[in-house]
Order: structure tokens, then C-alpha cells, then sequence
């Protein structure tokens, strides 16, 4: 038997709502097997379904899921601009100019996977106008842009969720004091990225 299918080539080829399906089949889980985590990424990555995956050749599964670790284990910088469909979004240019509303809706949502295209409808609009390798995004609308975002590539939301771990990281360490307490608290929170073959990593 045949089976065709289309493997990702890198981390910006996985939408968001995929990535957020792989996070939440091993929430919680101690002992995944390489196999059961090689089979779930066909399965979501590659729309195979498992009674097919079954049947691959273990020397092509073995190629298959490699190069899925690959992309899993990319770790991209902030990428501030992205296109989905014939709209581009733009990474929000001027932290300071967050509004109390819109933080309060990337705090409630950043930090959960299951809602991670919410806090980037945050992080991310629609650019209306570029002037000299500058540009300015779309009014921040509440719910405007979450489906959408479940569309967007892994990376940008990766990119994003990295470049405010460390910067909050860099924010603790410049207060004094803070305690270690603090600092590995926020490290846990990254714990949410899977690496390769079954377990889980930081970012």
C-alpha cells in the first residue's frame, strides 16, 4: 500500500492549531513512548491517520520523524511581521502603548496553550501602514483576529512567547532583589515545547 503525504520542512510549515493539538496530547503525560509520539506526529503534522501510520515503513518513519524533530526543535527569533492569506500581520510596535485591556487579554491567554492564538491577536494585527522600513498595525479589536491566528506558523507564535520569556527573564534579573524562587518559577512555565522523541523541553 501507498501512502502519500506532505512532511513539514520547518517550523513555520505547522500552523498554530496543530501545534497547540501536539502540546496538549502529552499535557500531563510522564511516560511517552517514541513510538506513540512519532505516530501523533504523523497524525497531526502530516494528516496521516494512525490505522495508516501503522502501515509506513519503519525505515521512512524513522526519516519522517527525524525531520519533524528538526522543526520541533527550531527556536526562532522574534519575528515581527508574517503574511496569512493577502493580509500581513505586524508584531505590535510599541509595547509601551499596550493598553490595561489588551494586557489583561494576553495575560489571561499566554500562558495556556489552548488559548495561545488569543494572546497572539494581541501580539498581532493587521499592518496598515509602512513608511520607511516602519510600519503601523490595526486598532486592537478584542476577538477580531482569533481564528485567524490559529492559522498562523508555529514560529511567529514560538518566536513571540520566546522573546517575552526572556525578556521578563531580563526584567527579573534586573530588580534586585528577586529570588531564585521567582526565576524558576518562570523557567517552568516554559516547559510546554516538545523536543525530540517523546519528552517534553524548555524553550
Amino acid at each position: 500500500m501507498k501512502v502519500e503525504l506532505t512532511v513539514p520542512t520547518s517550523l513555520s510549515d505547522i500552523p498554530l492549531h496543530q501545534y497547540q493539538k501536539f502540546i496538549k496530547t502529552f499535557e500531563g503525560e510522564e511516560n511517552v513512548t517514541d513510538e506513540y509520539a512519532g505516530l501523533k506526529m504523523l497524525e497531526l503534522f502530516c494528516g496521516l491517520k494512525i490505522d495508516d501510520a501503522l502501515k509506513v515503513k519503519m525505515s521512512d518513519m524513522n526519516i519522517i520523524v527525524s525531520k519533524l524533530n528538526e522543526c520541533l526543535s527550531e527556536k526562532p527569533e522574534l519575528i515581527t511581521r508574517f503574511k496569512l492569506g493577502n493580509t500581513e500581520f505586524g508584531f505590535i510596535p510599541q509595547l509601551d502603548d499596550m493598553t490595561f485591556g489588551m494586557f489583561v487579554d494576553l495575560e489571561n491567554s499566554i500562558s495556556d496553550w489552548d488559548s495561545m492564538h488569543k494572546a497572539m491577536a494581541v501580539l498581532y494585527r493587521p499592518v496598515t501602514q509602512r513608511i520607511k522600513g516602519q510600519y503601523e498595525i490595526e486598532d486592537y479589536r478584542g476577538d477580531s483576529w482569533h481564528e485567524a491566528m490559529l492559522n498562523m506558523p508555529a514560529s511567529v507564535a514560538i518566536s513571540a512567547i520566546s522573546f517575552f520569556f526572556h525578556l521578563e527573564s531580563d526584567l527579573l534579573k534586573a530588580t534586585l532583589p528577586y529570588s531564585k524562587t521567582q526565576e524558576e518559577a518562570l523557567q517552568d512555565e516554559m516547559q510546554t515545547l516538545p523536543s525530540s522523541g517523546g519528552g517534553i523541553t524548555a524553550l
